[in-house]
């Protein structure tokens, strides 16, 4: 099957730099506070004057897609565990003496 040319090329340079920042890069990245949002140290901007996603990489795209959600969820999961956390730490404090010893369990 022939390739056009031209915007080919440069989608497929943005599915590449798309899957890399799927990586386990982007998974062990550290999170950095900013004003109100959180950052991953992953700055992407969607690139201007492509044009259409050509027919041949709608799979793929597809697929990091798919990608992009599964990590969604897994930030989501991690979200909900720290939070959860959070507030038993949280509950205890609120409810102890400061001299008091505190035993927290975290496995049940």
């Amino acid at each position: 099957m022939p390739r056009p040319s031209g915007s080919y090329e440069e989608w497929l340079r943005v599915l590449d730099e798309l899957e890399r920042s799927l990586g386990s890069g982007t998974r062990n990245a550290v999170l950095a506070i900013e004003g109100e949002r959180f950052s991953t140290g992953v700055q992407w901007r969607a690139p201007e004057h492509l044009g259409q996603l050509p027919v041949q990489l709608e799979e793929r795209a597809r697929l990091l897609i798919a990608g992009q959600l599964e990590l969604i969820r897994e930030i989501e999961d991690a979200r909900r565990s720290a939070g959860a956390h959070l507030s038993a730490v949280r509950s205890i404090l609120t409810a102890q003496r400061a001299s008091a010893s505190v035993y927290l369990d975290v496995t049940g």
